[in-house]
């Protein structure tokens, strides 16, 4: 009776574990710290080599660029709006300051970091999450996918916060 009681609760956690897969990432584009040489912290539109790719754009940071792609894949930036749209040439999604509508503390971090931090920076309370910032204002936390912990180096959602891919166990 034991060995079936034992195999039944090895059976039931089995069923719990939290599924691996998060989705297709997007595919990596060429991202040289050359590209935010001379450029202020902020998102640009990316090009590369003179080739424009509405579908991602260039987060600059202290002279580092950190390429990200716009989700889902099928968005375009609006360097204007700071925002990925559904065409960049669309009005900005709001034009009312923005109140961070989320189900979870946000801490405001950004308004240490000066007027002119345009970013991401990892929540000390929460490394499921970041807070994001405009121009030294907090303009909400975003969530990593489940499993993934933020590492602010990286600028990304990692594997235990620092594996870009699932490690092998």
């Amino acid at each position: 009776m034991k060995i079936i009681i034992a195999f039944a609760l090895l059976a039931a956690a089995y069923s719990l574990e939290v599924t691996k897969v998060t989705g297709p990432t997007p595919p990596a584009v060429p991202c040289p710290n050359s590209l935010c040489k001379g450029r202020a912290d902020g998102n640009y539109e990316y090009h590369y080599y003179s080739r424009y790719n509405p579908n991602y754009f260039l987060q600059c940071s202290n002279g580092l660029a950190y390429c990200q792609a716009c989700w889902p894949l099928s968005l375009e930036f609006s360097e204007g709006c700071n925002q990925c749209l559904y065409d960049r040439k669309d009005e900005c999604v709001t034009t009312q300051p923005w109140e961070p509508a989320t189900t979870f503390e946000c801490p405001d971090k950004c308004p240490h970091r000066g007027p002119h931090f345009s970013g991401n920076i990892a929540d000390p309370n929460n490394a499921h999450q970041y807070v994001a910032c405009f121009h030294g204002a907090t303009v909400g936390c975003i969530a990593c996918p489940r499993g993934l912990l933020y590492n602010e180096k990286w600028n990304a959602c990692l594997y235990k916060g620092i594996h870009k891919t699932e490690p092998i166990h």
